[in-house]
């Protein structure tokens, strides 16, 4: 029966967690790490409203609906291709009652969405400016990696926008963005209150960064301590077997 509803151009890929499965196409896009670690980040999973801001495979709100037991979660995502994908990767874990994909414009949220509403918005944005790297030839990886129709300003615009008082907007990054992140976040009163360091190994400089901010709070930064991903070449570290399971 799931082999009717995969492609041949598409992929059904196990999560592992909570025994998901998601549908990918085998060529372009396809999530990463980044997401996985994304999704592990909120320490509250008591949240009941979660938005995800470009939400590509659906991945983040797969898992944030397996970490999240109470949540709704509503996705953004522009691209059609990867919102039917990711709409038949909803159906196929049995969380349509809690989980919306929309296909929607982030640069348009004011029109579809009413703000102040939101527990946490999420995203795994593009992590290259316009102009920098080296841009995919297959439009859905372009748009996932590259600033092409959003930048950073524009995401943690809308991302204050759609949240309560009090809550929360998780993003990773580039660690070499993040003084523009935090200049960002404090311009739309979502100041960083957390910050995770990702490492690939423990004796490299950090690559990327998970970033917290609370809407309209004060107080200190936490630092918390790194996140390395791997002990040695192809062996993850005990904290991501964890994540798994394993």
């Amino acid at each position: 029966m799931l082999n009717d509803e995969i492609h041949p151009d598409e992929s059904l890929d196990d999560l592992i967690l909570g025994k998901m499965k998601v549908i990918q196409a085998r060529e372009g896009y396809r999530f990463s790490l980044d997401a996985v670690l994304l999704a592990h980040f909120p320490a509250d999973t008591g949240v009941r409203q979660v938005i995800e801001l470009g939400s590509g495979s659906g991945v983040v709100s797969l898992l944030m609906a397996w970490r999240a037991p109470r949540a709704h979660i509503t996705a953004f995502e522009v691209q059609p291709a990867m919102v039917e994908r990711s709409r038949r990767s909803v159906l196929l874990n049995g969380l349509q009652e809690r989980i919306d994909i929309m296909e929607a414009d982030i640069r348009e949220t004011e029109e579809i969405l009413p703000g102040g509403n939101a527990e946490l918005v999420l995203s795994n944005p593009p992590f290259w400016r316009q102009g920098e790297g080296k841009v995919s030839r297959g439009a859905e990886e372009a748009v996932a990696r590259h600033e092409i129709m959003m930048g950073l300003p524009q995401l943690v615009e809308k991302g204050a926008y759609l949240l309560a008082p009090g809550g929360k907007m998780d993003i990773i990054h580039r660690a070499e963005r993040l003084d523009e992140a935090m200049e960002l976040f404090r311009l739309y009163k979502v100041p960083i209150r957390r910050l995770r360091f990702i490492h690939s190994f423990s004796d490299r400089t950090a690559r990327l960064v998970l970033i917290e901010g609370v809407k309209y709070s004060s107080g200190p930064v936490t630092i918390m301590p790194p996140l390395i991903i791997y002990e040695q070449t192809g062996v993850y570290s005990q904290e991501l077997r964890s994540i798994y399971g394993k």
